[in-house]
């Protein structure tokens, strides 16, 4: 058995088989919670054969609904330690990374931990020049720690249920608001499985009509906050990278404007 670490691993999944290896990178042994949002059957099994491991103690939550937000607040609510790890069922754990999330987050209420973007095909090599730029100063998925203590410092809730896809970013605009510091993982943290373009422009789309809804409830700007101004530092790494970014946002503006306000 691994040496015992105070801190809680969340994973949110529904129909993605990758969590088994997501669960297979574990080094630590901590709690681990797997919440099933509208889980399917394969991914219940997958998990399942985990709950005897030795190597972390397995506990899993499950609602009918499809909803991240709701699945992150569900995770962080139940987990049994303040320090609190997001990664997402698509990645890997860097070895190391969970017992630099569980230091820094004796300081920080919010700790970024650096994604690399798997490159081994053409379309992700394109798309890991947009998504590794991040936003500095912010903690985003998929690895991120949040102390509970957070919460009563940014409203009294850690996501908002009806925000979903953008739930981190709302999360870091209360905590900026809040003047609270974000901590960083200078390292590598997490590896992200290659994304195709389908994929990331669904993320897009997604990111825009998580946007309308925040600023619908006045807790984000009233406008799509597209990342016009990283075209150009994107296009000098990589031309593709930067005609495929010009996509990617306008992709992200049209899934502002066809979302119904709430």
């Amino acid at each position: 058995m691994l040496n015992k670490l105070e801190l809680t691993l969340v994973i949110c999944v529904a129909d993605d088989v990758r969590i088994k290896t997501m669960l297979q990178s574990i080094d630590e042994y901590c709690e681990v919670i797997v919440v099933l949002n509208g889980a399917t059957e394969d991914v219940k099994n997958i998990v399942n054969e985990f709950k005897k491991s030795n190597n972390f103690y397995l506990r899993t939550l499950e609602i009918p609904e499809r909803n991240l937000s709701k699945s992150r607040n569900i995770g962080i609510e139940y987990a049994n330690y303040d320090k609190v790890v997001f990664y997402d069922s698509d990645c890997i754990i860097v070895p190391g990374s969970l017992k630099k999330f569980h230091n820094l987050l004796s300081e920080y209420m919010l700790v970024d931990g650096k994604v690399f973007f798997k490159k081994d095909t053409f379309q992700s090599k394109i798309i890991s020049y947009t998504r590794e730029m991040g936003i500095p100063g912010y903690a985003l998925c998929p690895a991120i720690g949040v102390n509970k203590k957070i919460k009563h410092l940014v409203g009294n809730y850690y996501f908002d249920n009806d925000i979903q896809w953008i739930e981190d970013s709302e999360l870091n605009i209360r905590a900026t608001k809040a003047k609270i510091k974000v901590g960083e993982v200078t390292s590598i943290t997490c590896v992200h499985d290659n994304l195709t373009f389908k994929q990331d422009l669904k993320s897009a789309y997604r990111y825009g009509y998580g946007v309308r809804i925040a600023a619908s409830k006045n807790l984000h700007k009233h406008r799509p906050t597209a990342n016009w101004n990283l075209i150009l530092p994107i296009m000098r790494k990589n031309l593709l990278s930067g005609v495929y970014y010009v996509i990617w946002n306008i992709i992200y503006c049209i899934g502002y404007f066809t979302c119904k306000p709430i």
